[in-house]
């Protein structure tokens, strides 16, 4: 399922979630590379479809007590980024995932920055979130 992004080949997320009560997420995969805070930017989307996911918010909160959210646009797209806002400190992260009609994403994980630059895909399920 995750060939379905196609738009970033790495740092992807799928989730298995068994119903409305007591569904759990699952990472995947961890974040990639490594250098200074910049640039956090990905891509949400529907794990059936591949359909982009417009409105989805994410949010990061980061180690040092950072935290901000953002909207993904017309293409499920979102950035974190430190010359426009926060953008996270690299180290321990927690990033959540929430969309009208799909369970709510929580994926913890080490963001490692790559000549400034993070890539974290979303794929969320559709359901009773």
């Amino acid at each position: 399922m995750l060939a379905r992004i196609g738009l970033f080949a790495f740092g992807a997320v799928a989730l298995a979630l068994a119903g409305c009560a007591g569904g759990r997420a699952t990472d995947s995969a961890t974040a990639q590379p490594t250098a200074g805070a910049g640039l956090v930017r990905g891509q949400v989307t529907d794990v059936a479809t591949g359909q982009p996911i417009v409105g989805a918010t994410v949010t990061f909160r980061d180690a040092t007590g950072n935290s901000e959210t953002v909207t993904t646009d017309e293409g499920g797209l979102y950035s974190f980024d430190g010359t426009a806002g926060a953008a996270p400190a690299a180290g321990p992260i927690t990033f959540e995932v929430s969309a009208a009609d799909y369970f709510p994403l929580a994926v913890r994980r080490t963001l490692q920055y790559d000549d400034g630059l993070a890539i974290e895909n979303f794929l969320v399920v559709f359901g009773c979130g």
